[in-house]
């Protein structure tokens, strides 16, 4: 009696760490299979973190950060020190005084300059603002992308599910059909048009297939994950609504008015190059002709004032005002043609966002109906009704086609939204 009791204890023990198992196994695969589940935003900060043309245009930027102090430098005082030890034995003496030591710290400061560094300095700053516009751009459009392609990859696991589903349910009536020709209800040519559209879907699931195998590759090289195209989507909601915003917010059309005003402040800088620079100048040190009694006996003091007036330069600072000027001009005429493609770019997403929302509205409403229509004529075949079996497949093709074509509009709104986004400079 003893034995059998602590036979069944440990059959209970083993029973007990075996469901434990089973229970550990589940959360373990339930866990990684919710980990493994990718969700837009998620596949958007993967890609801005990944994408080398974000480090690009921050470099560029710190390179303008740089660009800003090295003009800010001019304004300060520049100091250098120098020690020079000369002895010229080959020349006469009366020439050479025999010879120079000196070791002397030089301040030098340019007093005034009608403004150039101050141009120069305010055109690095224009540049400098153009280049963090230029990285709100590159992200941007970086979210775009991103987003386009996520939806993208979704649309295609909705159709390849779809066309799937509408595989088995021809594979069934086929069936239906091959068992109704050996009972004499149907004819070879009713199972011959049943098998051809089974092929068609078949044909047309594997096309979805390899569109969902490009899009996933496309999502893939976006953020960085090259090694697998078997992605598990998280779903996205709701539709998304109109973006508002303005084209002024845009991150391009604000770097190129940026860049209008570094022109035209380089055009004011090279302009000043024609007039006078006031440079001051005030030395410290030892000058002398022996180091010994240089630093014993010569400590000495000197300042110096230098006004230079350019008088003749071959036409250097015309041409240099002429390429400033055609710079400005340029980045004018950039803007203006970028303000265009933006106000074209932009009605054609409105365009495209209503459309889709449209037609949108209109499979909605006619789903219903086209199911409806192919039910009754299904109904009506298998009950002997005057309805062949050719009808029944075109309303059967024509609900299908409907279903997928919901899946392509709502990723048209979903895109057209994404454009407007990206338009008016939204970010995430």
């Amino acid at each position: 009696m003893a034995g059998s009791l602590a036979i069944r204890i440990r059959l209970l023990r083993a029973l007990s760490l075996c469901a434990l198992g089973c229970v550990l196994g589940m959360v373990v695969a339930t866990a990684s299979a919710e980990a493994a589940t990718l969700t837009l935003s998620e596949a958007i900060t993967r890609a801005l973190n990944f994408a080398p043309a974000v480090a690009a245009a921050a470099a560029t930027s710190d390179f303008s950060q740089a660009r800003v102090r090295e003009m800010y430098a001019p304004f300060l005082p520049s100091v250098s020190a120098g020690i020079e030890y000369y002895q010229a034995p080959g020349y006469a003496q009366i020439i050479t005084n025999r010879g120079l030591s000196s070791a002397l710290l030089t301040a030098d400061y340019t007093a005034f300059d009608f403004g150039r560094r101050l141009a120069r300095l305010r055109a690095a700053r224009y540049a400098n603002e153009a280049a963090l516009f230029g990285v709100q751009a590159v992200r941007a459009q970086i979210v775009f992308d991103t987003r386009t392609a996520y939806c993208d990859l979704l649309r295609s696991h909705h159709a390849v599910a779809e066309l799937q589903a509408s595989l088995d349910r021809l594979n069934r009536y086929v069936t239906i059909i091959e068992g109704l020709q050996r009972t004499g209800r149907a004819i070879m040519n009713d199972v011959l048009k049943v098998r051809t559209s089974r092929d068609s879907a078949e044909l047309a699931l594997a096309a979805a297939q390899g569109q969902e195998r490009r899009a996933a590759v496309v999502l893939g090289s976006l953020i960085g994950d090259f090694d697998h195209s078997d992605f598990e989507l998280a779903e996205v909601p709701e539709l998304p609504p109109v973006p508002s915003g303005s084209l002024e917010t845009n991150p391009a059309l604000r770097a190129a008015t940026r860049a209008i005003a570094a022109a035209a402040q380089q055009v004011k800088a090279t302009e000043a190059e024609r007039y006078p620079t006031v440079t001051l100048a005030l030395t410290s040190g030892f000058l002398g002709v022996d180091p010994p009694s240089t630093i014993n006996h010569n400590l000495g003091a000197s300042y110096d004032g230098v006004v230079s007036v350019p008088v003749f330069q071959g036409g250097l600072i015309t041409a240099r005002i002429d390429e400033a000027k055609a710079q400005e001009a340029k980045a004018e005429a950039q803007r203006r043609q970028s303000e265009y493609l933006l106000k074209a770019r932009l009605a054609d997403a409105r365009f495209s966002y209503e459309q889709a929302r449209k037609q949108l509205s209109i499979l909605t409403r006619a789903q219903p109906t086209a199911d409806g229509s192919f039910a009754l004529a299904w109904a009506r075949f298998l009950g002997g009704g005057n309805v062949t079996l050719l009808e029944v497949l075109s309303d059967y093709q024509q609900a299908e086609r409907m279903r997928l074509a919901h899946f392509d509009q709502v990723f048209a709104v979903q895109q057209a939204s994404a454009q407007i986004a990206l338009l008016y400079g939204v970010g995430q």
